[in-house]
Order: structure tokens, then C-alpha cells, then sequence
């Protein structure tokens, strides 16, 4: 390639890119000519477009790191990368499919959302952490702007809770975020929060055992301590079906918001399971969303209770005895 007659040397466009991005006018002022440019950008060239007045100098799909770099040229030096792309850049990726790089630009300034580029201009602007090179917002306004951006209640629990449980945020942090910032798209995640706060846990109760009625099932007893045969405690059962030695759980969120709750949740299920009992768990939103699948659950793992022997576990009412809840 030739500037004013002297070669244009390929590693000169290459130092002059992010990880192989460059701005159109950036190789113009190196002096690569348009109609180079327009060339090796065509579907069978060797370069490819990125996004408007971005060039990929390979001929391939980015990477997510690579659109996050893109996204942050494309909206300029203030831009700092959110969402689930920015958690990604903290460490903290998610089984959700990144097609989309988020980024945040102050309002004053204008940029088109465009491809994979998410673009929201705001009045709040967050202070930028420095994460491979790029600005990217705190690891809470990250999270914020993700779960609002969502319309699935199960992926938005799961979201909060994965990043609550490796202890990069708390509950309090992500309900003063959300309340700080714009309504728009925050009635799921705020519902979710006011569910964790409030201690839904007991209004799912409550559902369960209405629902519970409909089953066809035998009576269940409620607030049971659990002993195996050596008379050790293994559980306090909120939902217990005594002839099959069965656990009901309504597994509420808030048991797996942290690193402690959630390891005495597993080490609770490992003691029951180990000692034969047949353990049951439940969402709040699957007693709310889906109480046919349900009630199918039950009815199936009733049956399979019955099929094996009955472990040799006593259960007694909580009121009779002076344990308290472990796990």
C-alpha cells in the first residue's frame, strides 16, 4: 500500500488499531486510499466493518472483547462499557449470550444504538473502572443496567444471584442502584429485590400449601425436625410427608445470596439426600408461573418415595423440640 508513492507498511495500520480496530478517518490520515479501503471491506476482503466508520482489520466475527472495544471507539472517549458485557470485563460472565455490548455516553453527547451496539445516553454517569484496557462501569451499575434490560424473571435471579454469591455486590447495593437511576425497565428486577427483602419466602409458603391442596396427596406436616436412625439431626422440613419420607422445599432466592447461605443450603440437601430422604425443590415463580409442572413434580416424586424403602428417619414438630433451623 502506497502513501505519495512510499509503501504503507501493514504493521503501521496495526500499531495504529485497538486490537485491530481503527476509525475510516484514522486510515485516511494514514494515507490508505478509500478506495482501498472500500476494497478490502467487502465480503470477500481481508478486512471487514465493524460498525459505522469502524474498521476490523480481519474478515471474521468479533469476539465479545473485541465489540466491547469497538462499541467503546465507536461512542467516544467518554463511553463507558455496562450491562452484561461490563460484567463480563469484571470477571463476572453469565451463561447469557452477549450479542449485545451495552455502553453509556453523557447525555449531552449523541450516538445511534446500531448492530450490536446498545448505546443509552444518561444524566448519571458512572465513575469508570479501568478492565482490559477499557472504561467500564462499577460492577453494581453493570448489574443494574443488565437486569432491566431483561424480560425473563428467572434470568434476572439467576444474574443477581451469581454475582451476590461470589460477594461482588449485596442486595442493598443493587436496590439503591435501581433506585437512583431511571424507572424504565426496572419493574421485574425491583419486584425480584422486594421479594428477597421482604422475605418472600413465607408468602411462597403460603402459596405452596394452597396449592399443595389441589395435589390428591396425603396431608403433609409442617415445621418438622428430622432425625436419622443414630438420632442425629439432619433438617428442619418446612413441607414433610412422614409415610415416604419426603422434603418439600420452596427454595426462595435469598438462600443463595451469599457464599455461607447458599454452602448451608448444599451441605443441608447432601445430609438429607445422604440419609435417603427424597427432597423436592421449588422456585417461588414456579409455584406463581407454573403450578400444573408443579404439581406434576409432586405427584411423580410421591410415587417414587413410595417405590424405595422408607428410611429409617424420625420426624418430630418443631414446637417439641428446642432445635432451631440449620442450613
Amino acid at each position: 500500500m502506497k502513501r505519495g508513492g512510499a509503501r504503507i507498511d501493514a504493521k503501521v495500520i496495526a500499531a495504529a488499531s485497538d486490537r485491530g480496530l481503527v476509525r475510516t478517518a484514522h486510515l485516511l490520515d494514514l494515507g490508505v486510499a478509500s478506495k482501498t479501503i472500500v476494497r478490502r471491506t467487502l465480503p470477500e476482503g481481508i478486512w471487514s466493518r465493524a460498525l459505522p466508520g469502524l474498521v476490523f482489520l480481519k474478515n471474521r466475527s468479533l469476539t465479545p472483547i473485541e465489540r466491547a472495544v469497538a462499541v467503546s471507539i465507536y461512542c467516544g472517549k467518554d463511553a463507558v462499557i455496562s450491562g452484561r458485557a461490563g460484567l463480563a470485563l469484571h470477571g463476572l460472565g453469565t451463561s447469557v449470550s452477549l450479542e449485545e455490548t451495552f455502553a453509556l455516553i453523557p447525555e449531552s453527547q449523541h450516538r445511534k444504538s446500531v448492530s450490536f451496539a446498545v448505546v443509552e445516553r444518561t444524566w448519571r454517569m458512572p465513575t469508570a473502572e479501568i478492565k482490559s484496557g477499557l472504561r467500564v462501569a462499577p460492577i453494581v451499575r453493570c448489574l443494574c443496567d443488565a437486569i432491566r434490560r431483561m424480560k425473563n424473571t428467572e434470568q434476572c435471579m439467576a444474574l443477581i444471584a451469581s454475582v451476590v454469591q461470589r460477594g461482588a455486590a449485596t442486595v442493598e447495593a443493587i436496590m439503591k442502584e435501581l433506585d437512583a437511576g431511571s424507572t424504565r425497565g426496572t419493574a421485574m428486577p425491583r419486584r425480584v429485590l422486594r421479594e428477597l427483602a421482604a422475605g418472600a419466602h413465607s408468602v411462597a409458603e403460603a402459596q405452596a400449601q394452597k396449592l399443595y391442596a389441589r395435589s390428591g396427596l396425603p396431608a403433609m406436616q409442617h415445621n418438622v425436625v428430622v432425625h436419622d436412625e443414630r438420632g442425629k439431626f439432619l433438617l428442619i422440613a418446612d413441607n414433610w410427608l412422614d409415610d415416604v419420607a419426603l422434603d418439600w422445599e420452596i427454595d426462595s432466592l435469598e438462600y443463595h445470596l451469599s457464599p455461607a447461605a447458599h454452602r448451608a443450603t448444599v451441605e443441608r440437601r447432601e445430609r438429607a439426600q445422604n440419609a435417603g430422604l427424597i427432597v423436592v425443590t421449588h422456585l417461588p415463580s414456579d409455584i406463581r408461573d407454573d403450578p400444573e409442572r408443579v404439581l406434576s413434580d409432586l405427584r411423580a416424586r410421591y410415587e417414587q418415595a413410595k417405590a424405595r424403602p422408607r428410611p429409617n428417619v424420625t420426624a418430630r414438630s418443631r414446637e417439641d423440640t428446642t432445635y432451631r433451623r440449620s442450613g
